[in-house]
């Protein structure tokens, strides 16, 4: 059954003292709020995000998750590595806070199991050496597998995917076998996105008579790529695997310019002049990450030959297990207080977090967009 939205607020209220870094003692009093298996998604989320900067994150959890259980040891892992990869960046982590938006909650017959639909935004506030403060955060799409043990909901499954997952695994000491399935998960998420078979009425590009100098607008697509980073621009079709589509969008909004007139052919999006997204249209390198780079690279941007030459309103692709195929793009947003360049992304929404999302076996690919094009 759908719950309406208000019930983030409820929770969230019971669940508070699992938030921005809470003690494992604090966490320990949050039972009472897993009555309802949308409290108890909001509890499990919010002490996910709090687990990070715990000494015990195992203890931190043990209110929502069964302890000893795959789900507890799997979680308390990825915030030990969380931890310990910021140490290694030289982020002092200040604060963890998640806000937990409760989309859908689906009780089964009996009333002893449910599945709650969750999108939840971890904030992390760090220090840089130099004493400056600095934030980052991403979203994720969760859906929450629960059931009834005694009076209290338990999670006992957490369906989600996280680019950063390899590099926390890492980190926190995982097996080289962990660390290539997890990339291996990555990899099947990033070919789920669906490509329609026909793309409707094409865009056709009107020939000139004259040429046109187009200039890349950084600020703007920097501007963009913050705004929607957490979010989705609603005008535009959204995507399961979206990382490609947002990197579109943030160059269309730093005025790259569009070129072709088939589904197959060239760079485009069509929006038929309306905001909504029902009839638009687009090529398939707008969505599709080596499409995108097989038109971009020599017309759209040039390979640079480390994060270190780029700058903001610039690309970096991803192999995540560094088998040759190109699986996820983000958009450079600048640079951080500790000097470290930054990105924004989609698929696993990400805000002005470092670029080195991979693991030791990941890949990459600098892409510097082109100053102008003359067209």
């Amino acid at each position: 059954m759908n719950r309406p939205q208000w019930m983030h607020l409820v929770a969230a209220a019971l669940a508070v003292a699992a938030c921005a870094g809470a003690t494992p003692a604090a966490a320990a009093t949050a039972p009472a709020a897993a009555a309802d298996p949308a409290a108890a998604a909001n509890g499990y989320l919010e002490a996910r995000g709090a687990a990070i900067t715990a000494a015990d994150p195992a203890a931190v959890l043990s209110s929502w998750v069964a302890p000893g259980s795959r789900l507890a040891d799997g979680e308390a892992l990825l915030a030990r590595g969380a931890a310990r990869r910021a140490g290694q960046l030289g982020h002092a982590i200040e604060s963890v806070i998640c806000e937990a938006d409760v989309l859908d909650v689906v009780e089964a017959p009996d009333s002893e199991a449910a599945t709650v639909t969750v999108h939840a935004i971890v904030t992390t506030t760090w220090r840089a050496r130099s004493g400056a403060l600095d934030t980052e955060a991403s979203g994720i799409d969760h859906t929450l597998s629960l059931q009834l043990s005694g009076e209290s909901w338990q999670v006992v499954a957490d369906a989600y995917t996280d680019v950063m997952r390899l590099s926390y695994l890492e980190a926190a000491g995982a097996s080289a076998a962990s660390v290539r399935h997890a990339g291996r998960v990555l990899e099947r998420a990033a070919s789920a996105v669906s490509l329609p078979r026909e793309a409707g009425p094409m865009r056709v590009v009107p020939a000139r008579r004259y040429t046109a100098i187009i200039k890349y607008d950084r600020p703007a697509a920097q501007a963009y790529a913050d705004k929607y980073a957490l979010s989705y621009n609603p005008t535009y079709v959204r995507f399961g695997a979206d990382c490609a589509d947002f990197a579109s969008q943030c160059a269309n909004a730093g005025s790259m310019p569009h070129s072709g007139a088939a589904y197959n052919i060239g760079w485009w999006y069509n929006k038929k002049s309306t905001s909504s997204p029902s009839d638009d249209t687009y090529s398939l390198s707008w969505i599709n990450v080596t499409k995108q780079i097989s038109f971009w690279n020599a017309s759209r941007t040039d390979w640079a030959t480390s994060a270190g030459a780029l700058s903001r309103g610039d690309f970096i692709y991803y192999d995540w297990t560094g088998d040759g195929f190109w699986d996820h793009v983000a958009f450079v947003a600048g640079t951080n207080s500790a000097g470290q360049k930054i990105v924004d992304a989609h698929t696993t929404d990400l805000y002005h977090v470092y670029w080195k999302l991979g693991s030791s076996n990941t890949k990459y690919k600098y892409a510097k967009v082109r100053t102008q094009w003359v067209i």
